[in-house]
């Protein structure tokens, strides 16, 4: 079995669910800490940190997206965690029993937290970046990649290109808006992913800053949930307009857990609903007293519960018959109280 899916597999309720701390600790090991911490209390499967170097990801005067307030470069080189950073909040993940799982945005960043974590998360950025992604395979890790700000061809190309590198791998489907128009979503293409990449993982990483459209997409078939998440909405961070709470982030997985069993299609009477149906049927009743030899109209009948009797669904049947027995009013009738 391939490794995301043996990793969703087992995971509760058939969902990986990734909180994703990103820089939101603004450059403190403690903020950090408390992101673990809020992340284990919430249910998460794992929490999610960035590695940048920033001299080796961007150039100093590269564009930014508006929700950074100065220039990314020189945020990156403030607020970025160190290495001896990352490895002790590894240790603490371990500590707490949750896993410790890091984004690089740079090939050397990626070699230097490789022993830290189980696989790679790999932003939309660098999902066609093929110098990248060839690097990381010569690392030998899974890789789970986001797959935002790309067409549907360029998708389908580079998942193959990513078959042909020999990398287990498994992607999310992503929108790279911070927070996204909800009519930009296109939830549906998460079903589009699971049909068109038979054997691939997909999951899907959320940038709105509630919790409806990642239950939306499991419903869809997505088996791994990316979610940024804050310790406050008072605390600053770049993407504190597209994160939750740790109570929000709790409630998210308490119904994360329980969607993929609801998804089945079988329409049957279940065993815990006989005893419902035996009390919530109904059976044809006598409307008045009816003597014996009496030939039944429709005048001389009901439905009432419990459906222990003759079914409501068969009351037509009874209409013509004649009774063996007087039947007193609001008795049921019975076939045995009745001539073929």
């Amino acid at each position: 079995m391939r490794f995301f899916e043996q990793l969703t597999s087992t995971a509760a309720g058939g969902v990986y669910v990734i909180a994703e701390g990103c820089d939101n600790h603004m450059g403190s090991l403690d903020m950090a800490i408390a992101l673990v911490d809020a992340a284990q209390s919430a249910g998460a499967d794992a929490i999610k940190f960035q590695h940048h170097l920033a001299y080796e990801e961007m150039l100093r005067d590269a564009p930014m997206s508006d929700n950074f307030a100065e220039p990314l470069f020189d945020f990156l080189e403030r607020n970025a965690l160190a290495l001896d950073e990352h490895e002790k909040l590894a240790r603490y993940c371990t500590d707490r029993k949750i896993t410790y799982l890091c984004t690089p945005f740079s090939l050397k960043a990626a070699h230097e937290v490789a022993h830290l974590v189980p696989f790679f998360k790999i932003g939309s950025g660098e999902f066609q970046d093929h110098w990248f992604i060839d690097g990381l395979a010569r690392i030998g890790k899974p890789v789970l990649f986001s797959s935002g700000m790309c067409t549907w061809e360029e998708l389908q190309a580079n998942v193959a290109y990513l078959h042909a590198t020999g990398l287990d791998f498994a992607v999310l489907n992503c929108l790279s808006e911070y927070p996204p128009r909800y009519e930009d979503m296109n939830l549906r293409l998460v079903e589009k992913m699971v049909a068109e990449f038979p054997g691939v993982v997909i999951g899907h990483s959320d940038h709105t800053p509630d919790v409806h459209t990642s239950i939306v997409a499991v419903a869809l078939g997505a088996r791994i949930i990316e979610k940024h998440l804050t310790v406050s909405p008072f605390v600053p961070g770049p993407d504190k307009s597209v994160s939750i709470t740790p109570e929000v982030f709790g409630r998210m997985v308490q119904g994360l857990r329980y969607i993929r069993a609801t998804m089945g299609n079988t329409k049957k009477v279940q065993e815990r609903e006989e005893a419902v149906r035996t009390w919530a049927y109904r059976s044809v009743i006598a409307t008045r007293a009816l003597p014996e030899g009496h030939v039944l109209t429709d005048d001389d009948l009901c439905t009432k519960r419990p459906g222990t009797g003759i079914l409501s669904i068969d009351y037509k049947r009874v209409i013509g018959k004649k009774t063996r027995r007087a039947i007193d009013a609001n008795e049921p009738i019975t076939w045995g109280a009745l001539y073929e």
